[in-house]
């Protein structure tokens, strides 16, 4: 059967993970896929890593294919992402899904599900385009700022990613491993290197559009992690120059 790693990441935020977890245990258990789910913690204080282990445990009742990464020092988020799918070494594909809750559990195995399908020569990227069927509730500080991100990201790295944000990616497992010495970028706007990077693999981006709300509570600040996502971008835009992430043949 195909091995999924699907990789939660969190820092400071058992509450917000304790009620998108049970739904998600509960969506694991009904799928039927060979999903491996890891709760990845990025530094949280030592109060909350004793939390969150305790929310763990519970979740294992309902689907006890989870585990806990612990790390001491805060990478931020695509840090967590990728402490958790390093110790996936044998999955065939490797997922993320934020745990706020923004994307629902069915869409989250929709997604996999579609990866799967795909095959290993495409990536899938959830993306926030609302439709009649799939609404996109989000406050008007967050539109303007997905807004303004993705303009700086066409402009600067010269693509065309409708939403390179989203909290939700699935990728093939190998050619993670294969690119993982070329992903550097550990804060949130790691996701922009993943799909560069994932490109000049020769990997497919299919971007789907999925419901998604927004929930308060979140740890970004919008102007000070607004500065430190542009010094990213310029990073990779330098990175990208230097045909970084090309396939050496």
């Amino acid at each position: 059967m195909t091995r999924i790693g699907l990789v939660t990441p969190v820092w400071n935020d058992s509450t917000r993970l304790e009620v998108f977890g049970f739904h998600l245990a509960e969506a694991l258990k009904k799928c039927g896929l060979s999903i491996k789910w890891l709760v990845s913690d990025d530094g949280s204080s030592d109060k909350e890593k004793v939390r969150l282990k305790m929310l763990v445990e519970r979740l294992s009742k309902i689907y006890p294919e989870i585990d806990l990464v612990l790390c001491n020092v805060r990478s931020r988020k695509g840090g967590a992402v990728y402490q958790g799918w390093d110790t996936l070494e044998d999955a065939d594909y490797l997922a993320f899904v934020d745990a706020d809750g923004a994307i629902d559990p069915d869409s989250t195995i929709d997604l996999v599900e579609r990866a799967l399908s795909l095959g290993k020569e495409a990536a899938v990227v959830g993306i926030r385009q609302g439709d009649t069927n799939r609404q996109v509730t989000r406050s008007a500080p967050r539109a303007i700022s997905f807004r303004v991100f993705r303009g700086a990201v066409n402009s600067l790295l010269g693509v065309d990613f409708t939403d390179s944000q989203c909290g939700i990616k699935i990728i093939p497992g190998d050619t993670y491993r294969e690119l993982r010495s070329r992903l550097p970028e550990t804060g949130l706007a790691f996701d922009v290197e993943l799909l560069l990077a994932l490109r000049g693999y020769g990997i497919q981006l299919h971007e789907f559009p999925i419901p998604w709300k927004e929930v308060s509570g979140g740890k970004v600040n919008p102007f000070r992690d607004a500065w430190l996502m542009l010094a990213a971008l310029l990073r990779i835009r330098r990175r990208l120059r230097d045909n970084y992430y090309e396939r050496i043949v």
